[in-house]
């Protein structure tokens, strides 16, 4: 069975205040992007969403075409 213990740097603070003191704790830890960043971030991912919705689409195409063939369907 897994142990259930916290790590030494995770430390309960209690309640639901003491949870939102630790989520503005952990929030002030992140190492946010820069506007440049950010703008590189979100062109990656809007190249990588039209790849791959137009990589699925020929992908489909192909096969409704072959099952088209297949079938004997006009």
């Amino acid at each position: 069975m897994a142990s259930t213990q916290l790590t030494p740097d995770v430390k309960s603070s209690g309640g639901a205040l003491g949870f939102f003191r630790d989520v503005k704790n952990e929030m002030k830890k992140v190492a946010w992007p820069n506007r440049r960043e950010l703008g590189g971030y979100t062109a990656t991912v809007i190249v990588a969403a039209i790849t791959s919705s137009l990589l699925i689409w020929a992908i489909d195409a192909v096969f409704s075409v072959l099952f088209r063939l297949v079938m004997g369907v006009q």
